[in-house]
């Protein structure tokens, strides 16, 4: 057997394996979580009430065909006063599986002194998975059934913050409100996040923005996510980030004007590949718009 036939095969083996497993991680989350907060809490867009949008992807093990890629699409506009409406978008695969989600929220706030606020959102959308499991090898039998499901869902997420100083923020940003169907190959799980983020002055020239995030699944640990990014004249950051699972990552930042653009390379210490055309360490590139410039940096 030719060794491209037995590699397409492991590969296949370790892709299935995979995307069996898929189903216990902590959905999509990101180093640069601090950046796209939005995504993860749509009250957090009342801290921007003018509008704005965030892009954001994640790649995997480069150097492999069918490595996980995920990218994050969000945006929000400013109905007029403390009122926000957003849309969601957000894509993942690995091997042969394909993860989407779409929603979109209403998010208002209300003013409890003179720079501080407390803001609540509710949405709504559709979730799919795509297993094309057919894809891998036609004639084995054992990838012949594709696995295919859409169910709708809910969103629920509440803020409190000081602008340009701080917030905290607790949601739900994926609420299914069935129950898991043991005759189905895959079932979708609600997700459930604490977010929180400063902004300490040293001085006009020097600014350090502390963030973490927190994401639970049912039958699962909690992850914690923490980073800092240390920020000079506003305009270029440089930080660390930490995860409970291991995982450590160097964040970058640049503000232009309303502009922002932000890479972070994630590794872990304890890991390793056998193959050293692949990496098994995780770039990120953000790009970032706020309507009357940045605001948390």
């Amino acid at each position: 057997m030719k060794n491209t036939t037995i590699k397409s095969y492991l590969s296949a083996i370790v892709f299935l394996l995979l995307t069996v497993s898929v189903q216990a991680q902590h959905g999509l989350s990101y180093n640069q979580f601090g950046q796209i907060r939005n995504a993860f809490n749509g009250s957090l867009s009342i801290m921007d009430p003018d509008g704005g949008a965030t892009m954001l992807g994640r790649l995997q093990w480069i150097g492999m065909d069918g490595a996980p890629r995920a990218y994050w699409a969000s945006g929000h506009l400013g109905l007029g006063g403390l009122v926000t409406m957003g849309v969601d978008l957000k894509h993942a695969s690995l091997g042969a599986s394909r993860d989407q989600e779409m929603s979109a929220y209403l998010a208002s706030g209300i003013r409890l002194s003179e720079d501080e606020y407390l803001a609540l959102s509710l949405g709504g959308g559709l979730l799919h998975y795509n297993g094309k499991f057919s894809q891998l090898d036609p004639l084995d039998p054992s990838f012949r059934e594709d696995t295919r499901r859409t169910q709708g869902m809910m969103s629920i997420g509440t803020s409190y913050f000081r602008e340009n100083k701080f917030y905290f923020g607790v949601s739900i940003p994926r609420l299914i409100l069935s129950k898991p169907d043991p005759n189905q190959d895959y079932n979708f799980r609600r997700v459930y996040y604490i977010t929180a983020g400063a902004l300490l002055r040293v001085d006009d020239a020097f600014h350090i923005r502390p963030s973490f995030i927190v994401s639970h699944m049912a039958d699962m640990p909690a992850r914690y996510d923490v980073n800092a990014l240390a920020f000079f004249a506003q305009k270029f950051g440089l930080g660390l980030g930490v995860q409970n699972q291991g995982d450590l990552s160097g964040l970058m930042q640049f503000n232009i004007g309303s502009f922002g653009i932000g890479y972070s390379y994630q590794f872990n210490t304890s890991s390793s590949t056998s193959n050293k055309h692949i990496s098994n360490n995780t770039h990120e590139i953000g790009l970032r718009y706020r309507v009357g410039g940045m605001k948390m940096l």
